[in-house]
This record gives C-alpha cells, sequence and structure tokens, in this order.
C-alpha cells in the first residue's frame, strides 16, 4: 500500500466493458484507490452516465466509446489512451458477452460473436496496449469465469470463449513477464444484467428455478456481488500481488472446489 493510503496512486488505468456491473464497480474502486481511469465499453449512453457519475465526486475517470471486435477501433483506442497517459500502468480485460443455447442450435453468427467479444477482443486489447505498460512494471487482469475453468451444459460457446481467455492469460504471462503480469479473475454468477439476459425468455417459474439454483450452488447461498469481484482486481492491480502472475483466481464462492 501506498504512503498515502491508496493502493493505485499514481498508476495509470483502462477498463474495458466499464459500463457493466463489474466492469462498473472496477471503475470507481480503482479511482477512489488513485487511478487515473480510462473506460472504454461498447455501450456510449450508459458510459457516459458514468463518467459524469464519476466526475462529480471528484474522481479521474473518461470514458471512451470501443468495439474491442474490430482491430482498428481498438488500434485507435491504443492511440487515445497514448496520448491521454504517458503510459499505462493497469488493463483491466473486462468486456463479456453470455450465451445460453445448446450446442447444435448455436448458430455461427452466435458462436462468432462470443468468441470475438470474450476471447479475440481481449487479445486484441492486450496487443494493442501492452507496448504502453513496458518498462513501467504492469499488470493485465483478465475477467474470465469460473466456466473457464468447468463446463456446464448448454454454455459451449461461453466456456470455450472463456476456456481460451484463461489459457492466453497464463501464455502472456510467461511471455510478458516479468515486466507486465498477468492474470485472469474466474467469476461465479454476479448479480449484474449478464446473467439476467441468460434468463431472458424463460417462463417465470423456469427463471426462478434458474435463479435459486444459482444461489445455491454457492456456499454463500447467494449470488456474488459486482464489488467483490471488483475487489479483487484491485489486488491484482496494485503492487500487493507483486508475485503473483499467471494465476486463473476463482471468485466463485466455492462453485469450482466442488
Amino acid at each position: 500500500m501506498t504512503a498515502n493510503g491508496r493502493r493505485l496512486a499514481g498508476k495509470n488505468a483502462v477498463i474495458t466493458g466499464a459500463s457493466g456491473g463489474i466492469g462498473r464497480a472496477a471503475s470507481r474502486l480503482f479511482c477512489e484507490q488513485g487511478a487515473s481511469v480510462l473506460g472504454a465499453d461498447l455501450a456510449e449512453g450508459p458510459g457516459r452516465e458514468l463518467e459524469a457519475e464519476l466526475k462529480a465526486d471528484g474522481l479521474d475517470f473518461s470514458f471512451v466509446p470501443v468495439d474491442v471486435t474490430s482491430s482498428s477501433n481498438v488500434a485507435s483506442f491504443a492511440a487515445e489512451v497514448g496520448s491521454r497517459f504517458d503510459g499505462l500502468d493497469v488493463l483491466f480485460n473486462n468486456a463479456g458477452v453470455i450465451l445460453g443455447k445448446p450446442l447444435c442450435e448455436t448458430t455461427d453468427e452466435e458462436w462468432d460473436h462470443v468468441i470475438a467479444v470474450n476471447l479475440r477482443g481481449a487479445f486484441f486489447v492486450m496487443r494493442a496496449l501492452v507496448p504502453l505498460m513496458q518498462g513501467r512494471q504492469g499488470s493485465i487482469v483478465n475477467t474470465s469465469s469460473g466456466l473457464g475453468l468447468v463446463g456446464e451444459a448448454n454454455l459451449g460457446a461461453y466456456c470455450a470463449s472463456k476456456g481460451g481467455l484463461v489459457l492466453l492469460t497464463k501464455a502472456a504471462a510467461l511471455e510478458l513477464g516479468p515486466d507486465i503480469r498477468v492474470n485472469a479473475l474466474c467469476p461465479g454468477v454476479i448479480d449484474t444484467p449478464m446473467p439476467r439476459r441468460a434468463m431472458e425468455g424463460l417462463p417465470e417459474q423456469a427463471a426462478s428455478e434458474l435463479l435459486r439454483s444459482w444461489e445455491e450452488m454457492h456456499v454463500a447461498g447467494r449470488l456474488g456481488r459486482p464489488e467483490e469481484v471488483a475487489a479483487a482486481a484491485l489486488f491484482l492491480a496494485s503492487d500487493e500481488s507483486s508475485f503473483v502472475t499467471g494465476a486463473a483466481i476463482p471468485v466463485d464462492s466455492g462453485v469450482t472446489a466442488r
């Protein structure tokens, strides 16, 4: 911890998926812990609202709309990061989507979209921003999932994308270290709009049963909170985790321990 008690004091950070539940919580927490944060998301409206909210609280946060599935868009974003910061210390690669659908009913387009956001997008962002992190003892945190460690029926595309991200994390940690640390978080079911979207179209009773099953599979007997994942991301982003790299850390109240 720094002398002023703020764990990211003086650091520059980028958070993708900043407008969503985990990204929103991390944006506030990283700023409160002293970082200058540039948030990126495809959802521009919520991103601008978050920017106004955090700036009103005196926090150093700016928003830029970015489509992580476009390499040219990400390259332009990297140029923007370079123009705003003298270098980058933290990348929280958090953009993601979910698809709950049986394997044989998943279309080419649905498969490609999930892989494009969750895996290829993370690769695009790392490739573009790593040059800004070199020589600064930086930290990359990738949001994978508990379903990047274990499988689940009717979530094949999602599991494939998140499992791929775990191994991309490990490979990057070996390649980029010791200068840059690279780790992955593997959350359980977190109470954000994402799992709610997975219940869309289900009858009310089926949706209720699915929600209850999600709650019961966690030792805590509830869904996780975005702030709990953000706190784990803060640890990995900070110098407190200086001896941690290549790890895939569950934040799942015991789901993957079963």
